[in-house]
């Protein structure tokens, strides 16, 4: 087979629920932080005894809706713009939506091949594959672990987990 030509090239699934499910609460937990200090700021600078709690509530309900916006983002239009493509002797993927990446995975250095279809991912056929590389990277704390790439909402998570394996481990 031709190097150049990727054995399989695919595209993950937009999962909804991710959206639904999580998107409002990380948005109702990160736009409290704003809107408790844009709270506090306003009591400190109006009268002690007579606190102002709409500039918080503005500025918690502006910040959940950047939030959501972000999620949305994250969970419909990222997809859109991820592709892995699969070689004979590597893996090949771009990703991103605002911050664009490019990436190349030798198979030769992969030692390790996981499939996890999460409870969300299953309402679509969809999992995540996780390739284990042999190249070390330090944690912060002065320890060293594998670096690992995943594979995240991949449609038929089974069949694209044993052509890694097969291509990457041999087995």
């Amino acid at each position: 087979m031709n190097q150049n030509q990727p054995i399989r090239e695919v595209q993950p699934v937009v999962i909804p629920a991710q959206y639904f499910v999580f998107g409002p609460l990380a948005s109702a937990f990160f736009a409290l932080f704003p809107g408790f200090f844009t709270f506090i700021i306003s009591n400190m600078i109006a009268r002690s005894f007579d606190p102002v709690i709409q500039y918080g509530l503005i500025v918690y309900v502006l910040s959940f809706l950047g939030f959501m916006w972000l999620m949305y983002l994250k969970c419909f239009i990222e997809p859109q713009k991820t592709v892995y493509r699969i070689y004979e002797n590597k893996l090949e993927y771009s990703e991103g939506f605002l911050n664009r990446q490019q990436r190349t995975v030798v198979f030769d250095q992969v030692v390790d091949v996981q499939l996890n279809e999460g409870l969300l991912q299953q309402t679509r056929g969809a999992g995540s594959i996780t390739l284990t590389t042999q190249q070390l990277i330090s944690t912060g704390e002065g320890k060293l672990t594998n670096r690992s790439v995943v594979l995240s909402n991949i449609p038929n998570p089974q069949e694209i987990y044993d052509l890694l394996r097969d291509l990457a481990i041999g087995e």
